[in-house]
């Protein structure tokens, strides 16, 4: 990563529309985070569940090998009673009392929000914070009251798309593939780095997830500035392999 003072945070999180609102209530579920600083080359993890019992849709690509979106699912989750994957009905409305009850429950989660990312930096020396495609999680943090005008901010997004000279933004999902992004038990790895995950986020460490999608943009971090070289290389390679791919199966399947 970039030099610089202080402790780089990378944020994600994942977001649910109260089921029955149709897109009307909008509230986090999730937050995770990647601390890392040169001195001691050890990341740090974080990442809060806002647990709260109300029924939310889940809205979730899908993609293939190469990481390309091939469709999207919808669920619904209950994060209170640790449900997910139940049905999606479209047709599913609230009343009166249930609009209400949703505006609450989203207000309480926005306010845990902000009060996850002041702990966060009350106890890391944070400076710079990087997401990736940061305008939902900028809106989330401004409505949470926590102000990001104190911190240098990166979108991952946007600055590899610089790189590479692409008109659109590449997916996290196409963009982990890039770096060989992979899991294993106890560890995150890519192409040049690999370092422990502590037992308590190991098992929350998949696509998707608040704490899997910052670990993610965290090793994208390290090795887009720390190995730009070799990224924009692994690129190319994989953009040929994407290229391959859709001439064998010109209909996408």
């Amino acid at each position: 990563m970039e030099r610089e003072e202080g402790r780089i945070a990378c944020i994600d999180m994942e977001f649910g529309h109260v089921y029955g609102t149709h897109r009307g209530v909008v509230m986090p579920i999730e937050v995770g985070a990647v601390v890392y600083g040169r001195d001691d080359d050890r990341p740090v993890f974080a990442g809060r569940t806002f647990a709260y019992d109300i029924e939310v849709e889940v809205w979730q690509n899908r993609v293939g090998p190469l990481g390309v979106r091939t469709g999207v699912e919808t669920s619904v989750a209950n994060p209170g009673k640790g449900r997910d994957g139940m049905p999606y009905d479209p047709s599913h409305r609230l009343g009166g009392r249930g609009w209400r009850r949703a505006r609450e429950v989203a207000a309480a989660s926005f306010t845990d929000l902000g009060d996850f990312m002041r702990d966060l930096c009350d106890e890391d020396e944070i400076s710079r914070f990087a997401f990736f495609a940061r305008g939902m999680e900028s809106k989330a943090l401004a409505r949470a009251g926590f102000d990001l005008s104190g911190y240098r901010c990166t979108d991952l997004q946007h600055e590899v798309r610089a790189a590479l000279g692409m008109r659109d933004v590449l997916s996290l999902d196409r963009a982990s593939c890039i770096i060989d992004f992979a899991h294993t038990q106890g560890e995150i790895l890519s192409r040049h780095y690999r370092y422990p995950v502590p037992e308590v986020y190991d098992g929350r460490i998949s696509p998707h997830t608040a704490v899997g999608d910052a670990s993610r943009i965290f090793l994208l971090a390290r090795e887009f500035y720390a190995e730009t070289d070799g990224f924009l290389t692994a690129a190319g390679e994989y953009f040929s392999e994407c290229a391959a791919v859709a001439a064998k199966n010109p209909d996408g399947r």
